[in-house]
């Protein structure tokens, strides 16, 4: 079995007042726009932490004024080394311009957050939202 080498990354629950800042953006394994949390990889030399406040701020263009780790789990263990942080983004603010890369089609939405968890269409997100309602 070939296994998918991935680096840690990071997904973001980022409260606006009762919505949650949501992304809308093409997948190359997904046939239509997914919709998810804002997410992506920890780059080497970067904490999860660290990789959150850009995360956040490149698909968003938002900074927080609170981040906090509510969980952690292993994406699809079955064939990927992939290790999720979920923080939780609280007292955001606008910060730079969205920066996102080259292949990157971002649009950014606010959904009510008792909604989040049924508008969502991948599995990150779900579990990441499912961390946070754990909490609150």
């Amino acid at each position: 079995m070939d296994l998918v080498e991935h680096p840690p990354s990071v997904a973001i629950v980022a409260i606006d007042g009762d919505d949650i800042v949501l992304v809308r953006q093409t997948r190359p394994g997904a046939d239509e726009r997914t919709l998810e949390v804002p997410s992506g990889k920890v780059e080497p030399g970067e904490a999860p932490h660290e990789a959150a406040v850009r995360e956040l701020a490149e698909e968003c263009g938002l900074t927080a004024t609170a981040l906090q780790e509510v969980g952690t789990f292993w994406a699809v263990p079955a064939y990927s080394t992939e290790f999720v942080h979920v923080y939780e983004a609280t007292g955001l603010q606008p910060g730079a311009p969205v920066a996102l890369d080259e292949d990157e089609d971002v649009e950014v939405e606010r959904v009510a957050g008792k909604l989040a968890f049924d508008l969502v269409s991948d599995a990150v997100s779900l579990a990441a939202i499912a961390l946070w309602q754990q909490r609150t």
